[in-house]
């Protein structure tokens, strides 16, 4: 039997707010994910990027430990009718977001990449990692959403209260972030070595994000994430207290330094020329860094070696979009790679460099 055959009981307490019925509630996600929908003339359009960086910060605390969201709101558009324990909400019925949009698209692109890994991990024989990527999915289906439902609002009132959240409660851009916030470890690292290699490649500062036609090869924001995945070869947005083994901080910024000027060395001269090169794209420059911090691990060589090593791609990649080396990212009809900052294409992207360097290292010692 489906939610749409059935009747659905919403337990929680109602109360008037306004002159408005509301109800608050506690559910599993696996039921909200049945039972809500998006009427995009309430909503604003679905921001891919946004939801790709809830997701990866969703996946990378299920698997560490838990998270926490603010409450979902909704409208139920009368459908809900009120009892004493609660709401029962009639077979084929939903209701409707008002805030929470990105979170729950997040938290269903999130089962959906576990899911995924997890098949990748059952088809080469790792079912213990298989099973551990199960209890992730399975504590993402039954992740406890807090709820506040308005039980009777006009369209109009949804919108002007759609309206009042998201102008009267504004997140800080990311890009300000980055450049200001000294709680942010790799924020600090990021601002210190973007200083020491500003006079050789264009970093955007202020923006998050890096159009196509941009003249700067990265951003403090893509930065960020490269550290975090050279270091602790996580794809996070979200992680501000640095894990950095026993390095010192000197050695920390000789480090990364080191691998961003590897960059010059490696990408071809017209780097930022995104239409022709995948050399600009956040999911290349991340996979790298993953790249380097898998060599370091998996070899228990040292970083500088590690990134000496990213030299062999010099010769053995054009960086085009076409190349071999990105095909599980390229879109033959469009020409040009997609998606390539998920966090599965950034791990296929890393481990098709690791085996490229690792097959030029193999036939060096022969």
């Amino acid at each position: 039997m489906t939610y749409q055959e059935m009747k659905v009981s919403i337990s929680g307490n109602s109360f008037t707010q306004f002159g408005k019925r509301i109800l608050i509630s506690q559910i599993q996600f696996s039921t909200l994910e049945a039972i809500f929908e998006v009427d995009e003339s309430v909503q604003r359009k679905l921001d891919h990027k946004r939801r790709a960086e809830i997701r990866e910060f969703i996946i990378e605390s299920v698997s560490e430990g838990d998270f926490y969201f603010s409450p979902f709101i909704f409208s139920s558009r009368g459908a809900i009718k009120e009892v004493p324990e609660g709401g029962e909400l009639p077979p084929g019925s939903k209701i409707y977001i008002l805030d929470g949009q990105h979170r729950t698209y997040a938290l269903i692109s999130a089962i959906s990449h576990l899911r995924a890994r997890k098949e990748t991990e059952e088809e080469i024989g790792h079912f213990s990692e298989a099973k551990k990527l199960q209890s992730q999915i399975d504590k993402l289906k039954t992740y406890p959403v807090t709820i506040q439902i308005y039980l009777n609002l006009e369209t109009k009132e949804e919108r002007q209260l759609f309206n009042d959240i998201n102008t009267k409660r504004k997140e800080p851009h990311v890009g300000l972030v980055m450049k200001y916030d000294q709680r942010d470890e790799y924020a600090e690292l990021t601002r210190i070595i973007a200083g020491k290699l500003e006079s050789k490649m264009e970093i955007e500062t202020t923006l998050s994000r890096i159009t196509v036609s941009s003249s700067a090869l990265t951003s403090l924001t893509i930065m960020r994430r490269c550290l975090i995945a050279l270091f602790e070869g996580k794809m996070t947005v979200n992680t501000s207290k640095a894990k950095l083994e026993e390095l010192s901080k000197d050695e920390i910024l000789t480090v990364a330094h080191a691998f961003f000027e590897a960059w010059l060395e490696i990408f071809p001269k017209k780097m930022t020329d995104r239409k022709t090169f995948t050399s600009g794209y956040s999911g290349i420059q991340i996979a790298l860094a993953q790249t380097t911090q898998q060599l370091h691990k998996h070899h228990e060589i040292p970083y500088e070696e590690a990134i000496d090593h990213l030299l062999r791609l010099k010769t053995s990649c054009t960086w085009k979009h076409g190349d071999e080396l990105f095909s599980h990212i390229y879109d033959p009809v469009k020409k040009r790679v997609k998606n390539h900052s998920t966090t599965n294409a950034i791990q296929k992207t890393a481990l098709q460099f690791k085996r490229k360097i690792e097959g030029g290292w193999i036939h060096d010692t022969k």
